[in-house]
């Protein structure tokens, strides 16, 4: 019997409640699926690499997520910035960028590791109080 070995990384962020699986380690970026809580991770050519469940917590239901990791056309426009590179495009700190990621701000940023990462073009949600912010103006 021939069998291939498969090298799999899981981590889970329980301050992010947020769970990633990697099954090759090649810079990429997130792409939406058809569940808002999940984010399948492509590589430069639009292959499957891994993907991200937000929301963990939430899976409590004895019925289990099935959901299709199909490959994409290359996206040319998509790529994921740094918080300092978010920081120097919106004009505020990166203390900002860190609390707007932690709140949920932008849409499709997760955390991998100790860092944020945060898809381009930043798509920033508006606050709900206060008035309108100057960032990207």
């Amino acid at each position: 019997m021939n069998m291939t070995a498969r090298k799999v990384s899981v981590w889970y962020d329980d301050e992010g409640d947020m769970l990633e699986v990697l099954w090759a380690f090649r810079e990429g970026y997130f792409s939406p699926t058809d569940d808002e809580r999940i984010l399948k991770r492509l590589d430069d050519r639009g292959q499957v690499i891994g993907f991200l469940i937000h929301e963990v917590s939430t899976l409590k239901h004895p019925n289990p997520i099935e959901l299709d990791l199909e490959d994409e056309a290359p996206a040319d426009d998509v790529d994921n910035v740094t918080v300092n590179q978010a920081a120097a495009q919106l004009g505020v700190s990166v203390r900002r960028i860190r609390q707007l990621a932690r709140d949920g701000r932008f849409h499709g940023a997760v955390k991998s590791g100790s860092e944020w990462l945060i898809p381009t073009p930043i798509s920033l949600t508006p606050g709900k109080r206060g008035p309108a912010g100057v960032a990207g103006r």
